[in-house]
């Protein structure tokens, strides 16, 4: 079925922060015993039930970050957030750091139109970030930045969650998403045929590119860049560096099972939100030798680094525009990845037993 999305503007949120979830009405009661709980009533996704939740969600996680009280912080994210949440918060265990506290302004929220019994349920946030400047100092406005963020309901029993944040790269533009006279902006199925690339082929394109470089057959399909090519030169400078230090690297860019959040933006593409792994392995050639540890990670390491291997992954998440298919004889544009984040999530040296 396909699906369409709403776009809010941002001061939705505050004629909605105080609304409430769904209330169930009341029922008579059975005059037969039954052997099962009712299950909730279906609550549809509407503006201002998107708009609740985001601002739900922003106190909630300022609560956790303000009191560094992880398992709240938790409690709130789900998918590739959750495992980078778990590692911000132990980065700032590990360094003796307040975990980073954030202000959402201007939010504007694109949100599906989807029936009560459609599920999982999602919308799209995208808000100007500002960190929390410690007591005393001003906030900084150049360190300002455009984050994309998707939340996601999987049933009527769990509670909303976000799913995945990324940030809007330094210049680029979010594309016009596509709105209706009613004001409904169109959602894209995941295997959509009318783009360029279906949107759940998407990271496997970019991760094709990050792997094989600018010469490779993906890499028609994708503008070079930070996402793409520029994985691939950083890979290479890492090697170049490595064996010069008596060490071997290697890197690849596996996919998630974690959802896509596709929407249809004004000239017939697609804004196409995704997560994408980053694994990699340092061998010291000499198997008395110990790789160094990257600073991204040692709060990763549950101990010393015993034997010469070291695993490391990473979790990012993206935003790219995904173009319609040109019409024949017209030229084809490329996609282009404009949202980037990410961090290391998992290190470890395994030991090999003899």
């Amino acid at each position: 079925m396909k699906r369409t999305s709403l776009a809010v503007p941002a001061v939705a949120v505050l004629l909605v922060g105080g609304i409430s979830g769904c209330s169930a009405e009341e029922r008579r009661a059975s005059t037969t015993p039954v052997a099962v709980a009712s299950s909730p009533e279906p609550e549809r996704l509407t503006p201002q039930s998107a708009a609740h939740e985001f601002q739900r969600f922003v106190s909630n996680d300022d609560v956790a970050r303000a009191s560094g009280d992880e398992r709240l912080a938790l409690h709130w994210v789900a998918d590739g957030q959750m495992a980078l949440t778990a590692a911000e918060y132990r980065r700032a265990v590990f360094h003796g750091e307040a975990v980073p506290r954030y202000d959402y302004k201007a939010p504007t929220l694109y949100v599906p139109k989807l029936s009560e019994s459609t599920y999982p349920q999602w919308f799209v946030a995208v808000a100007e970030r500002t960190a929390k400047p410690a007591p005393g100092a001003r906030t900084d406005p150049d360190e300002a930045r455009t984050a994309v963020m998707a939340f996601i309901r999987r049933s009527p029993e769990s509670q909303w969650k976000l799913s995945l944040s990324t940030l809007l790269r330094d210049k680029a533009e979010l594309p016009e998403i596509a709105v209706d006279s009613e004001g409904y902006a169109g959602a894209v199925l995941t295997g959509e045929t009318d783009l360029l690339i279906p949107p759940k082929s998407v990271a496997g394109i970019q991760a094709a590119i990050a792997e094989e470089g600018p010469d490779s057959v993906p890499a028609k399909l994708m503008k070079p860049g930070p996402g793409t090519t520029g994985y691939f030169n950083e890979t290479r400078q890492i090697k170049k560096r490595a064996g010069k230090a008596g060490l071997a690297f290697d890197v690849v860019f596996p996919a998630t099972l974690h959802p896509v959040f596709p929407l249809r933006t004004a000239d017939g593409g697609a804004f196409v939100l995704y997560a994408l792994g980053r694994d990699t392995v340092t061998l010291a050639k000499d198997t008395e030798d110990r790789p160094p540890i990257p600073t991204d990670a040692a709060h990763l390491l549950d101990s010393l680094i015993l034997g010469n291997e070291l695993h490391v992954s990473q979790t990012l998440q993206f935003g790219a525009y995904d173009p319609p298919k040109a019409k024949p004889k017209k030229p084809q544009p490329k996609a282009d990845v404009i949202a980037i984040d990410g961090a290391v999530v998992r290190a470890a040296s395994p030991q090999k037993v003899n």
